[in-house]
Formats: C-alpha cells, sequence, structure tokens
C-alpha cells in the first residue's frame, strides 16, 4: 500500500512539474505583418514544447484559426471569425494551420512540438494545402524549413 501512495504522490508531482513549466506564446491573427505581407499570422512559425499553450490573438478583426494536419493522436481545433483560440499542443510533431477565409492569399502557419517525427508526412499535407492559392503559397515551405 505504501508503495502505491508514494507512486501516486511522485506520478502527481510530475505531472504538476510539467503543467508548472509549460508556457504561453502567442500568435497573432493581422491583415499586415511586420514585413509587410498581407494576411498572416505572426509568428507564422513557432518551436514550443509538449504541453504548452499557444494563444491565437484576433489582433486584427476578420481572422480565424483551424488546424489542417496535426500528429497523430492530438486534437484538432477551429476557432471562430475574430475571436481568440486557445490551444494546448500536447503531442510532439508537426502541426499545420490556416485562417479559412485567406488561405488563398497564404495565411497558413506552422507549430514545431518537439521533436519533428512527422516531418515528411506534413510536407505532403503543405503541398495538398497550398495547391490553388493565388499567393503566398511558398510561405508554407518557408516555414516548414524552418523545422528542425
Amino acid at each position: 500500500m505504501r508503495k502505491i501512495v508514494s507512486g501516486l504522490a511522485l506520478t502527481s508531482a510530475l505531472m504538476f512539474t510539467v503543467s508548472a513549466n509549460a508556457a504561453e506564446h502567442v500568435i497573432k491573427m493581422l491583415d499586415t505583418g511586420e514585413d509587410g505581407n498581407i494576411m498572416v499570422f505572426e509568428p507564422a512559425f513557432i518551436k514550443v514544447n509538449k504541453g504548452d499553450t499557444i494563444k491565437f490573438v484576433s489582433t486584427d478583426i476578420g481572422h480565424n484559426n483551424i488546424s489542417r494536419f496535426i500528429p497523430e493522436g492530438a486534437k484538432n481545433w477551429k476557432g471562430e471569425v475574430s475571436h481568440d483560440v486557445t490551444v494546448t499542443v500536447d503531442q510532439e510533431g508537426v502541426y499545420l494551420y490556416e485562417c479559412d477565409l485567406h488561405k488563398f492569399l497564404g495565411m497558413v502557419g506552422v507549430i514545431q512540438v518537439g521533436e519533428a517525427s512527422n516531418l515528411a508526412e506534413a510536407k505532403v499535407a503543405a503541398d495538398k494545402l497550398t495547391a490553388g492559392m493565388a499567393m503566398g503559397a511558398e510561405r508554407m515551405n518557408k516555414y516548414l524549413a524552418k523545422v528542425k
């Protein structure tokens, strides 16, 4: 019985340590980015740790955020237009997301959580996601090139 209680206490302490060390990252949804590009997430590429929280902030109205490719076992998300959305990334790998209203203008982004074990699959998904974009299709490859 003592071993069970000790094991539960250790497990609880480890879980608290992981959640206490989790960070919150902010990604803005913008009409115009710092570099002059229109319809962007800023930053559009971010590398975080498992358990971290990503807050997509509706800095400029008229944008949303939807997951389009996620690691196996992760949860999809879909934010409402002109509303912030908060996502906890609990699986390692590469996540691809977009503003579905402005995807055709290249409003896409990449999150890397820990090790990018699904990078090859993410690249295939990115090719499908960017097909038919009117502009900004090169952005996804630029962001995926930052995955290490």
